[in-house]
């Protein structure tokens, strides 16, 4: 996630009414509809991404300055292969934000965490990159709120995001979700993660959406 995408902050998730029962919880079925929201007075539809997609990630990241790059799949100064981004759209979940059809202007991604060299149980790792021209426009805020509810239909509750060039505004961020944001050591340094509340499920995409109508 790039320096500028995380500057902006998640709006502040409302308060819901505790699930009743498992039986009443958003299924898993709710990550494959396609959603839209307004961003800079422009809607948007985000839809499930697919190993198709990947001249469309391409193109996006031609678009793209070299930090906003690196901050999408960048570890080390360098830009992860190919393959890996493939992996990355593959993943329940994955998203890309589309301006018009075949127009990516973002793409997201949420991925069991591994920065242990170990998968969490009950981590994932947020993946959003914004085409530069687009930042700042509540984009990158929406897609994290939207992953901090599909992380907890997908079993786990803590939710990761990569520092890059910014650790503090990564946590500015993570805080905006309404819990206190806490480190996770491991051997290439320090990522900021929180534990979702289960309030978070509102921010799903396609009920959000629903909620707005």
């Amino acid at each position: 996630m790039s320096a500028e995408t995380v500057m902006t902050r998640v709006p502040t998730l409302r308060a819901a009414a505790p699930l009743a029962a498992p039986e009443q919880a958003p299924s898993a079925a709710l990550l494959a509809q396609p959603w839209s929201f307004v961003a800079g007075g422009q809607r948007l539809v985000v839809r499930p991404a697919r190993v198709q997609d990947l001249p469309v990630l391409a193109s996006l990241l031609v678009r793209c300055s070299p930090t906003t790059r690196l901050g999408w799949s960048g570890r080390g100064g360098t830009v992860l292969p190919l393959v890996q981004q493939e992996a990355w759209l593959r993943e329940p979940g994955a998203v890309v934000v589309e301006s018009a059809p075949g127009r990516a202007v973002a793409v997201g991604a949420l991925r069991p965490a591994t920065c242990t060299g170990e998968e969490d149980p009950i981590a994932m790792a947020a993946e959003v990159l914004v085409q530069d021209a687009w930042q700042h426009r509540g984009i990158g805020s929406t897609l994290l709120a939207h992953f901090a509810g599909a992380l907890l239909v997908q079993g786990r509750t803590e939710l990761q995001v990569h520092p890059d060039a910014d650790p503090v505004a990564s946590q500015a961020l993570l805080s905006g979700l309404g819990a206190r944001v806490r480190g996770q050591r491991h051997a290439h340094g320090r990522c900021p993660r929180v534990h979702v509340p289960r309030t978070a499920v509102d921010s799903l995409g396609p009920l959000r959406e629903l909620s707005y109508r």
